[in-house]
């Protein structure tokens, strides 16, 4: 609820903490607050909103990305817990109380920030501004006045600090030729800013260098950087005058253009062991140890060996070729951080171990051995999932049905299947899907996957072999993926389907990318009709007799991920390309037979901005497929994709403002009166869709999050070409000189019930453009003659963010 407030403005300027005195006395009254503070202590000043403003000669994104990390400097006294509705009404939880001294500390780390970053004049004031605010409540015969504050700090940074020359000077001519041998890595960099970050990473880099070449005692504490010593020179009584007036211009110019000159030491050795280079002894593994014991107390159950490992084992869980398998560290090697620090990697990814450790040890028998001691702590073997969910085929090549709705899942787990740390995953999955005669589609499926973690060949591979070369990928980050799966499908009145999917593929990652290829996936499709419904549609509507019929798929897959995050914004990219007989296809009997010919890519970015400081969240998405069909059926030429690799639009995470699959096509008014009333599935070979939506939170309601949004979509799907004979789906096609008239566009908002692990989306969305409408198909808002009109809009409802 809104009150009448009284706000009486008192202004205090601070200058580094002195205070000018300045009044200022504006009486306004506002009939509605649109911002309301709840739980504030009584007479006090409390710091109601802080405001950091970057300024200087740097570009508006540095300023803004600056202003974020300056902001997580704040003390916490000065930090505001806001909930905003799309910031137009915000409520204030328990606001701080305002205190200098928390300033004067905030100040402090924003300096300690800016100096890390190379800037080391940086001057920051600050302005606090006390706003009286009266505020009357029914039932309370006095005001209760709000002495709110707003803090505001502008920032220069100044001038950063850049590397000049930069030098590496180390006592131990071994180390010294490995620094020299690898100066290409180095994270100093002539003209970069100076940061104590750019030197500790620099450090580490030497340190890490250094125990890949056996130096394992060897630690950041053996090295120091000595900066220039200009003004330290200049107070020496020796220099005669013209070296003195030499290193003052010299000082002069670092003022105006400040520089920095670098030298990595090393300091004086005093432990000799130090510069030893250490080999890898004796290897033990411990496969299956309890978190509540060691190896130390437990009594040896078995213990055998495999290509010069020890494997103490207490029960026979795990082959031992497998175990050594996984192993870099082998006996009598030198010893290299890399290969310690992928042996823990690789048992920790496996997925039959929830912990692993590698302890190196002294070895007794020589002074420069080390024994490793490996640690493994299985995790639960099986584990089952049943659970509610809401599904949707996106068209992901990963995806095994077209289920939309609510549907039931049963999955089972195993992750140690022929003990080898290989992940079997099934799943069985029944769900219906909710239209206009309530129960629309039912569907049953059931997948198998099993995950290899290693690659296995079962034909030639060149696209990822080749890529393998290509971005270097390690063999151990790599897993080979066996699917199989079964599907039936029942639309109610129209059509059953049954299919049954194979495919054999290989994951793998590097940094922030992830790639999917699959060199074999075949789908089988078998299409019946029920009574003459179908059969009557197919023969009204082309397009539809094109794509709906029996088929067989056999494909190559490809699917590339990436995530990127810098600062507050995130970036998703998404591509994935898939071709269906080109090669098989060249079998004629094939070709004029079920086999699908077929090639398709879709790309989706996706960019996502938090604003860390109201918990609220700008996403956006750009999407593009296209598809193209080129095989034959029969003596005739197939036009379209089929319908279980076509596009569609519409439903929970498309364009809201449609029922599933009601989009479409272009702005052809066909398919709005083929079906005489009935909706129909519409289906297309391209598809360009973008989505913007603006996420905040409202509160929460016995313990659970409670989020709103307020969203655009605009998009829609054509077809390569008119399908029909007789011309009746004029404008279904696509066309440059037409494509951007025929966008469609809805807007809306939402409810949204957080419970950490999934949301449930309540979304209602209005069409704003619909360029397939009757009578107002370029007309913007063309429903909408009153109030009463939004209440005509779709509701949709979805399970977690639509992206």
């Amino acid at each position: 609820m809104c009150n009448l407030i009284i706000f009486l403005f008192r202004q205090v300027t601070l200058s580094f903490l002195k205070a000018a005195r300045s009044w200022l006395v504006l009486p306004v009254i506002l009939i509605s607050s649109c911002t309301v503070v709840k739980q504030y202590q009584a007479h006090k000043p409390f710091v109601f909103k802080v405001d950091i403003k970057v300024e200087g000669n740097m570009k508006p994104g540095e300023k803004s990305d600056l202003a974020l990390r300056l902001s997580n400097q704040l003390d916490d006294s000065l930090r505001t817990q806001v909930v905003s509705l799309a910031g137009i009404h915000k409520t204030h939880y328990s606001p701080p109380v305002y205190d200098t001294a928390n300033v004067r500390r905030s100040i402090g780390y924003m300096v300690a920030l800016l100096n890390s970053l190379g800037y080391y004049s940086p001057g920051i004031r600050d302005t606090a501004t006390v706003d009286t605010a009266r505020n009357w409540k029914l039932f309370r015969s006095s005001p209760r006045d709000q002495y709110r504050v707003s803090i505001n700090f502008r920032v220069n940074p100044g001038k950063q600090l850049k590397l000049d020359s930069i030098g590496y000077d180390l006592s131990t001519p071994a180390l010294q030729a490995l620094v020299m041998q690898n100066m290409g890595q180095s994270r100093l960099k002539r003209g970069d800013p100076y940061s104590k970050q750019v030197i500790s990473d620099e450090l580490d880099r030497l340190v890490d260098l250094f125990r890949n070449n056996g130096y394992f005692k060897f630690s950041k504490s053996d090295l120091v950087v000595v900066r220039d010593t200009v003004v330290a020179a200049l107070i020496d009584p020796t220099l005669d005058p013209f070296q003195q007036a030499a290193l003052l211009e010299e000082l002069k110019r670092k003022r105006e253009h400040p520089t920095i000159n670098v030298v990595v030491q090393q300091r004086p050795v005093k432990d000799s062991s130090r510069l030893m280079q250490y080999y890898i002894g004796h290897v033990t593994l411990y496969p299956d140890l309890p978190l509540v014991e060691d190896s130390i107390t437990t009594s040896i159950v078995d213990t055998s060996t495999a290509r010069n490992f020890t494997i103490v084992s207490r029960s026979n869980k795990f082959k031992n070729a497998f175990l050594a398998r996984n192993v870099y560290l082998r006996p009598g090697r030198l010893y290299q951080l890399n290969n310690y620090t992928r042996t823990v990697n690789r048992f920790n990814q496996l997925g039959a171990w929830q912990q692993a450790t590698v302890i190196p040890r002294l070895s007794d028998s020589a002074d420069s051995v080390l024994d490793m001691y490996i640690h493994l702590y299985p995790a639960l073997k099986q584990h089952v999932d049943v659970g509610v969910e809401a599904s949707r085929n996106t068209n992901d090549i990963l995806a095994v049905g077209n289920l939309f709705g609510v549907g039931l899942n049963l999955g089972l787990r195993n992750r140690n299947t022929f003990r080898e740390s290989v992940l079997s995953s099934t799943n069985l999955r029944g769900g219906v899907e909710l239209g206009a005669d309530f129960i629309q589609t039912t569907q049953v499926s059931f997948s198998h996957s099993i995950f290899f973690p290693k690659k296995i060949r079962i034909t030639p591979t060149p696209i990822s072999d080749l890529l393998s070369r290509v971005l270097r990928i390690r063999r151990d980050s790599i897993r080979t993926v066996l699917n199989v799966g079964a599907a039936y499908t029942d639309r109610r009145d129209f059509f059953t389907v049954r299919s049954a999917n194979a495919s054999w593929g290989y994951e793998w990652s590097k940094n922030r990318h992830t790639f999917l290829y699959r060199p074999l996936n075949v789908e089988f499709t078998n299409l019946q009709s029920q009574g003459d419904s179908l059969p009557r549609l197919l023969d009204s509507i082309p397009s539809l007799r094109l794509a709906f019929r029996s088929g067989l798929v056999i494909s190559q897959q490809f699917v590339y991920n990436s995530i990127h995050q810098y600062g507050a914004h995130t970036d998703f990219l998404r591509i994935s390309a898939e071709e269906s007989g080109a090669i098989t296809g060249l079998i004629k009997s094939w070709d004029k037979g079920d086999l699908w010919r077929f090639i398709k890519a879709d790309i989706e970015y996706r960019h996502h901005i938090d604003f860390q400081h109201t918990n609220n969240e700008l996403a956006m998405r750009a999407y593009a497929g296209a598809g193209w069909a080129y095989g034959r059926e029969g003596n005739a030429w197939e036009l379209t994709l089929p319908f279980y690799k076509a596009y569609f639009a519409g439903g929970p995470n498309s364009m809201r403002g449609w029922q599933v699959r009601q989009l479409g096509l272009g702005s052809s008014k066909f398919y709005d009166t083929a079906g005489g009333g009935k909706f129909i599935d519409r289906f297309g070979d391209i598809q360009l869709e973008g989505n913007i939506e603006y996420r905040f939170p409202l509160g929460s309601i016995f313990g659970i999050k409670l989020k709103s949004a307020l969203f655009m979509d605009a998009g829609n799907i054509w077809n390569r070409s008119q399908t029909d004979s007789a011309f009746r789906d004029v404008g279904s096609d696509f066309k440059f000189d037409r494509f951007y008239k025929e966008i469609a566009v809805d807007a809306g908002t939402g409810i949204r019930l957080d419970f950490d692990y999934f949301l449930i989306r309540f979304d209602y969305a209005y069409r704003l453009r619909d360029p397939q409408d009757l009578y107002h198909p370029d007309k913007w808002f063309y429903a909408l003659s009153n109030f009463g009109d939004l209440l005509k809009g779709q509701f949709q409802l979805g399970i977690n963010y639509p992206f």
